[in-house]
């Protein structure tokens, strides 16, 4: 009995068994698919937004875990990521200052099943006006001539590339006239300037014809005056009244002064015009003895010089530039002044000590102050005409050293000294010395 009782049991349980290998669950658990969420921050306490937006998102799965979503604007461009938040800029069309745009984003689970209700949420986008402004490194400086170059900026919250051109008036045109400037250009050059206090105002435009606030610059423009220009590269009391004395003595009403001061304007074109553009036939540029400004504008003064316009330049510093040992020498020494070389750095002239004309007719210079510094003697080329030399000094040079000259020796377009020629007047003549120069050698005739 007991016997049959232990084989009935195992019976029993090996039947149990093989139903549970032949007869597998008939209604598995399936996966549930993942839910999304989506919001914007502020999107609820105004009514509109501006066209650059971030977009928050997060989801939630069930049973397992969210890899990934899948996001659409306005139902296209379906993207995925893996990133749980993203800024996005929102047109608004051309012409329009309002757009509403729908954004969906639905979650997708580690075994890929997709949320099939996508978290959705409108986008009521407003357009911002740009914001213009002038580059303020490249203002031109506070005092110009007629001509000046301005640069424009813009900014947009709504994405930069919204940004189309820019607007500009001058403050002596009609309220009604407003000047277009692409984007790509963002400049304007601008010439026949009236005189007097101006003032130049910039308004940035955007796609959708949003304009700015206005911007605005003042300066000061001086009239071109005369058929002479005097560029005052020193700031020196003592040389600028020397030779603002000489042109009102000799020229008056003919002549117009630039102060170079903190430095040329930032735009060559402006250089450029001032040199080549307004009128002038004789140009004075003069330096100071440890800074200049001359050697940037070798290209537009190659210009003027071959156009046959006459130059003086009076620099004891230019040389150190353009002739330093340290770099390639520059062909404007040799081929526009008339100097090969300089031969005596650096050097000193003390009070009463004289400078010596090699031309016959002209008159011996003295140097009228306590000490002249930081000029140099050169050897000019074979087509100058040596004007004035050093005195022997054997303890500070070899031989006369010349400062002064002419060059083409021929026909001179240029007069080149070396030496603070205004700190020469130590016998009251340098006045008559220079208006010779100007009339024997430049054979300058004033045109009025």
């Amino acid at each position: 009995m007991k016997r049959f009782f232990i084989i009935t049991i195992s019976i029993i349980l090996g039947l149990l068994v093989s139903s549970c290998i032949k007869k597998p669950f008939e209604n598995p658990v399936e996966n549930l698919p993942p839910e999304t969420y989506c919001f914007i921050a502020h999107v609820d306490t105004v009514d509109t937004v501006p066209a650059k937006v971030t977009l928050y998102w997060m989801g939630n799965d069930p049973d397992g875990e969210v890899v990934g979503f899948y996001y659409a604007i306005d139902g296209k461009d379906t993207t995925f990521t893996t990133r749980t938040s993203e800024t996005f800029t929102f047109n608004v069309p051309s012409g329009d200052t309002f757009a509403s745009h729908t954004f969906e984003v639905w979650a997708v689970d580690n075994e890929g099943m997709q949320d099939p209700t996508p978290a959705k949420v409108t986008i009521p986008v407003r357009n911002t006006p740009p914001v213009a402004f002038f580059i303020l490194d490249k203002l031109p400086p506070d005092t110009t001539l007629p001509v000046a170059t301005f640069y424009f900026g813009a900014t947009d919250i709504d994405g930069d590339q919204s940004i189309v051109g820019f607007l500009y008036r001058l403050d002596y045109e009609p309220d009604t006239v407003m000047h277009f400037v692409t984007v790509d250009s963002a400049s304007v050059f601008l010439t026949n300037l009236h005189e007097g206090e101006r003032t130049i105002y910039l308004w940035a435009i955007d796609e959708s014809y949003a304009l700015s606030d206005t911007a605005s610059h003042t300066w000061f423009v001086k009239p071109k005056v005369g058929d002479i220009l005097l560029i005052d590269d020193a700031n020196d009391p003592q040389a600028d009244l020397f030779y603002l004395n000489f042109l009102e003595g000799y020229y008056s009403g003919n002549y117009t002064v630039y102060r170079v001061e903190n430095g040329l304007p930032y735009s060559s074109l402006d250089v450029d015009y001032m040199i080549n553009g307004l009128g002038f036939n004789l140009i004075i540029w003069y330096t100071a003895d440890q800074s200049e400004h001359f050697s940037p504008t070798l290209p537009s003064f190659t210009r003027y010089i071959d156009n046959g316009k006459k130059l003086i330049l009076i620099s004891p510093q230019v040389l150190d530039v353009l002739l330093n040992p340290a770099f390639t020498p520059s062909p404007f020494a040799k081929n526009y002044l008339g100097v090969d070389s300089v031969i005596a750095w650096n050097k000193l002239l003390l009070r009463n000590e004289k400078l010596y004309p090699a031309e016959t007719g002209y008159d011996t210079l003295s140097c009228g102050l306590p000490i002249i510094s930081r000029f140099d003697g050169f050897s000019p080329n074979s087509n100058s005409k040596i004007l004035y030399t050093l005195p022997t000094i054997s303890s500070r040079w070899s031989g006369n050293p010349p400062v002064i000259i002419a060059y083409p020796s021929s026909t001179p377009k240029v007069i080149f000294s070396s030496i603070q020629y205004h700190a020469l007047n130590g016998l009251g003549n340098a006045y008559d010395v220079l208006y010779r120069i100007i009339r024997e050698e430049l054979d300058y005739a004033e045109n009025r």
